[in-house]
């Protein structure tokens, strides 16, 4: 409880958290609870191996709606930035994101790729994106006569061509030429006698687009990252697509993922791949089904670090423990953001009624943890205005009228979604 949080940080974080109990980008560290089963042996067994470099894996992350996903994967992202790994983290949508179109979630993983971040830096969104990768990276080599010679041979020519020629553009001070040659590198067109100029033959659609990520990854490996860390979010919008051979072409993409990695084209690549049903995976006939049950049925565990299943439902520590200490954790962020104290005996009691209650509760759609987590902030807004104690039926208010948003805002999200 006596770890600092700057204030802003914590209100930010209060405000996002108090809406729809979404996890906030920063600060997900002071709220962390139950994953170190998984997170500690992903560090041991990946991110800090003496050869972390030559590995490249892919983890299925399957937990409920609000069961913790995107917490986790941001946790990930922060055990990626300790170890100097570049991250990119990519929210799937059946429109603009669809993974049965590769050449789109390649564009989604350019524009939010994004080196290790300080929390100051967080707050800056033009820390993200391969222009801003350039930029960083440029900064630290333009002493050397011929950094230019530190980007290897990528699998795409046209891709190293592309790299090549923007920076030698940053460094000739030409910023229209390097944001046109970014313009590339982020899927889109550019003109011809550009492409002729850098000599750029290659257009990044469906048929490249493998090809183009690979590159990506080889690139962030070159300039010295141990890696590229892929963080796939809300896999199953990613999914939602009408037909049936739209929905095989994405499942395929899936499994030439998995298949890609361990092999020397992917240097130092993880993926996390996170959905809230695997049965959407797995639950199918034919030929890609198959071949995805056999390769995502074994389950990541601290016994089994080289499993593929990571499942959020099944955490080292029982609902209650984790409630009560997730809740003194919220309070800490809380009494951080508004400067105020509780008294220590009437936040220990309204913490534990809002825990029973919450575990009593028939919850079919939404996990007990996101409901409690809008319902105790809601609870300690109300601590602190009236100074009185939460008891159970204002518990059980507060968590029913939660709930009833929460449900709203699901309902609409896949309305949204389907639409």
């Amino acid at each position: 409880m006596s770890e600092h949080i700057d204030p802003i940080v914590a209100r930010l974080m209060i405000n996002t958290l108090g809406g729809y109990g979404t996890p906030p980008e920063l600060g997900i560290e002071y709220y962390t609870v139950g994953l170190d089963s998984y997170l500690k042996p992903l560090e041991e067994e990946y991110f800090n191996f003496p050869g972390r470099q030559s590995i490249s894996t892919f983890k299925l992350v399957v937990g409920n709606y609000g069961g913790g996903k995107t917490h986790f994967l941001y946790s990930i992202r922060n055990l990626a930035w300790k170890y100097h790994y570049a991250t990119s983290y990519v929210s799937l949508s059946a429109t603009e994101c669809p993974f049965d179109r590769l050449e789109l979630v390649y564009k989604s993983v350019v524009l939010n790729i994004t080196p290790p971040l300080k929390e100051s830096e967080m707050m800056n969104p033009y820390e993200r994106g391969i222009e801003a990768l350039l930029r960083r990276w440029y900064t630290q080599v333009r002493m050397e006569r011929d950094f230019l010679s530190l980007i290897k041979a990528l699998e795409s020519t046209s891709y190293t061509n592309c790299l090549k020629g923007a920076l030698s553009n940053l460094a000739a001070d030409d910023e229209e030429g390097f944001l046109t040659l970014v313009q590339w590198l982020k899927g889109e067109d550019i003109p011809r006698e550009v492409k002729l100029r850098y000599r750029i033959s290659e257009k990044i659609d469906r048929s490249s687009a493998f090809r183009m990520l690979r590159s990506l990854i080889q690139f962030v490996n070159t300039i010295g990252y141990n890696g590229l860390v892929l963080l796939f979010d809300e896999a199953e919008r990613g999914m939602s697509i009408s037909s049936a051979r739209d929905k095989r072409r994405a499942l395929d993409n899936l499994r030439q993922i998995i298949d890609e990695c361990g092999n020397s084209r992917l240097p130092g690549a993880m993926f996390f791949y996170a959905l809230s049903d695997e049965n959407l995976l797995l639950e199918g006939t034919g030929g890609v089904y198959e071949a995805l049950k056999q390769r995502l049925r074994s389950s990541f565990t601290r016994i089994n670090p080289v499993g593929v299943k990571i499942d959020l439902e099944r955490i080292e520590i029982e609902p209650m423990e984790f409630l009560l200490k997730l809740g003194e954790k919220l309070a800490h962020i809380y009494t951080a953001a508004y400067n105020c104290e509780f008294n220590d005996e009437m936040l220990k009691k309204s913490i534990k009624n809002m825990a029973s209650v919450v575990l009593e509760m028939q919850l079919l759609d939404i996990s007990y943890r996101r409901i409690f987590v809008v319902g105790m902030i809601d609870a300690l807004q109300q601590l602190r205005s009236f100074n009185t104690p939460i008891d159970r039926e204002t518990a059980r208010q507060i968590l029913k009228t939660r709930t009833k948003e929460l449900l709203e805002k699901e309902k609409e999200e896949v309305e949204r979604a389907e639409f």
